[in-house]
C-alpha cells in the first residue's frame, strides 16, 4: 500500500491530484511509456523519443551545478493500483470551524491511496524523470553522475492523472494521447528577448542588460519604460526608428567581441586552462564570480568605448541613418551598414579579428591599444550604396507593383553574403595579405553574389574596393 498526502482538483474533464514525491521515489517507481506499454504501434507510443544529449548535457548539469535548482511539476499518469481519494475534514478541528461551509476547500485535502501494484509513467517531463534516474538509477556505469549530497530525498511536486474506475483502457489511451500531446503543443518556452532579460546565469545576458543600463551610448537618460538606443522587442530593425540595435543583436555582439582566441581556445573563466570550461554553451548556465563578471563586464565596456572612438559614423543619428532608398546624394544621411544587423554582425567579426591580430594581452588591453587596432574600420566607408556593401548586402531589387528597381536589405544567399562581406573587410583592413591569385578568388566570390542594377559594373565597384584598401593602409 502507498499513500500520499495529496490536494485534488478538477479541471475540464479532468480529476487530478497534486502529490509530493521523494526523488528516489520518482527515479524507481515512476516509468517511461515504453516500460508501461510494450507495444510500439502509433495507437499507444505516447512516449517522445527522449533526447539522451539534452539529458546529460543540460538537466543533469543544471541539477548537479545549481545549489538552487527547481523542477516544474512532473505529470504523471496511474495505471492501476485501485486509487482512492480518502478527504480529510479540516473542519474536525476547531481552529478550523471557519472552513466547515466552504465544501471546495473541505473537500480538496487528502490522502490518495493505492494498493501498491500501480504503474506510474511520465506523461509531461520525461526528460527530467531521466535526469533523475541518470543521477539515482543510472541502467550502467558509463551513464553514472555523482548526484548533489542529499538530493535522493529531495522532494518534487506530481499532478497525478488517474484513470475513472469505468473508463474502458483502449478510451483511457486515447485520451491520455491528446493531453500528452496538448501539454506539449501548448507549453510555449519563452521568447530570447526575455530570456536576455530575466537570466541570472548566462553572463552575456548579465553583461547585455549591464551595458544597457550603465553606458552612456546605450542607456537612455531619465527613465524611460523602453530604452531609446536598444529596441527590446524583436530582432529587425525598421526604417527611421532611432534605435541602434535590437536587445538580441547586442546581445550576440557582445558575445562576438568577448570571445578572445584565448578564451576559444583555453575556455572560459578567471582560473588557469585546467579550470576553465571549453564549452561556452555549458558556461553560460552556471553564473559566474562577481569579480569575473564584474572583470569581463570592464572589458566588454572598453571595447565598446574604443569602436565609438575609432568610428565616426557610430555617432550618427539612427533615425538618419537607416533608409536603404539614400545614397548621400541629395546632402540627406546615407543609408549606413553600421546601423543594421547584417552590417553590426560584420563589423563587430572583424573587430575582434583585429583586436585579436594586434594587442599583445587581447584579454587586457588598454583604451588606447584598443582604439589603435580598430583605427582601420574609421577609414571605412560604411555607406551601404558604397563598395564592397552595394549589391552585397544592400541589393537592387524588382518592385512587383511598379515595376522600377528599389534598393532592400539582402534576404537571399544571407549567410554566404555576410561571410563575404566579412572576408573583403578583413582583406581592406589589413587583417592578411594575399597574393594576386588568392585576390582574384576573394573578387570572384564577392562578384558572384552581386545583385545590381543592369547598368552598374562590376568591375568598377571592385576598384573602388581596392581603393579603400589602399586608403586604409595609408
Amino acid at each position: 500500500m502507498q499513500l500520499y498526502p495529496a490536494l485534488r482538483a478538477n479541471m475540464g474533464d479532468w480529476t487530478y491530484y497534486i502529490v509530493k514525491m521523494r526523488m528516489r521515489e520518482v527515479a524507481s517507481e515512476v516509468k517511461f511509456g515504453s516500460q508501461v506499454h510494450n507495444d510500439y504501434t502509433l495507437d499507444e507510443a505516447i512516449q517522445r523519443t527522449i533526447k539522451e544529449s539534452r539529458v546529460k548535457k543540460e538537466i543533469v548539469t543544471y541539477l548537479t551545478g545549481r545549489p538552487d535548482r527547481f523542477f516544474a511539476s512532473l505529470v504523471v499518469a496511474a495505471i492501476g493500483g485501485s486509487p482512492k481519494f480518502y478527504p480529510v475534514s479540516m473542519a474536525d478541528d476547531p481552529q478550523f470551524q471557519i472552513l466547515a461551509d466552504e465544501e471546495s476547500i473541505e473537500q480538496s485535502f487528502g490522502v490518495l491511496r493505492f494498493s501498491g501494484d500501480q504503474d506510474y509513467y511520465a506523461l509531461d517531463g520525461q526528460h527530467r524523470l531521466k535526469a533523475i534516474k541518470t543521477l539515482l538509477q543510472p541502467e550502467n556505469e558509463s551513464e553514472r553522475v555523482d548526484p548533489p549530497l542529499g538530493f535522493e530525498n529531495e522532494e518534487v511536486s506530481v499532478l497525478m492523472v488517474i484513470r475513472p474506475p469505468k473508463s474502458p483502457e483502449d478510451a483511457w489511451l486515447s485520451s491520455y494521447r491528446r493531453l500528452f500531446s496538448s501539454l506539449n503543443r501548448y507549453a510555449k518556452p519563452t521568447d530570447k528577448d526575455t530570456n536576455i532579460i530575466m537570466d541570472e546565469d548566462d553572463i552575456f545576458a548579465i553583461l547585455t542588460r549591464r551595458l544597457i543600463a550603465d553606458h552612456d551610448f546605450f542607456k537612455a537618460p531619465g527613465r524611460h519604460l523602453e530604452s531609446l538606443r536598444v529596441q527590446t522587442k524583436g530582432r529587425p530593425l525598421k526604417e527611421g526608428t532611432s534605435y541602434f540595435t535590437s536587445l538580441q543583436q547586442l546581445y550576440d555582439l557582445n558575445k562576438v567581441l568577448l570571445t578572445t582566441h584565448l578564451r576559444a581556445n583555453m575556455g572560459w573563466g578567471p582560473g588557469p586552462e585546467a579550470e576553465r570550461v571549453d564549452d561556452v554553451k555549458r558556461f553560460i548556465r552556471f553564473r559566474p564570480s562577481e569579480n569575473y563578471i564584474e572583470e569581463l563586464f570592464e572589458e566588454l565596456k572598453l571595447y565598446w568605448n574604443a569602436l565609438i572612438a575609432a568610428i565616426p559614423d557610430l555617432k550618427l543619428k539612427p533615425s538618419d541613418a537607416r533608409n536603404h532608398q539614400s545614397d548621400g546624394s541629395d546632402s540627406a544621411v546615407a543609408d549606413n551598414t553600421l546601423f543594421w544587423p547584417i552590417g553590426q554582425e560584420v563589423m563587430v567579426s572583424v573587430a575582434r579579428g583585429l583586436l585579436d591580430r594586434k594587442l599583445s594581452h587581447p584579454e587586457k588591453p588598454t583604451l588606447e591599444q584598443a582604439v589603435a587596432a580598430l583605427s582601420p574600420l574609421g577609414k571605412i566607408d560604411w555607406g551601404l550604396h558604397k563598395s564592397p556593401w552595394r549589391g552585397l548586402l544592400l541589393v537592387s531589387v524588382l518592385d512587383a507593383r511598379s515595376t522600377n528597381r528599389r534598393w532592400s536589405m539582402r534576404s537571399e544567399s544571407r549567410k554566404q553574403a555576410v561571410a563575404t562581406a566579412k572576408s573583403v573587410l578583413m582583406w581592406i583592413v589589413g587583417h592578411y595579405q594575399a597574393n594576386d591569385k588568392e585576390e582574384d578568388r576573394l573578387m570572384n566570390t564577392w562578384r558572384d553574389l552581386l545583385i545590381l542594377p543592369p547598368n552598374e559594373d562590376p568591375t568598377e565597384l571592385w576598384e573602388k574596393v581596392r581603393e579603400a584598401r589602399d586608403i586604409v593602409s595609408t
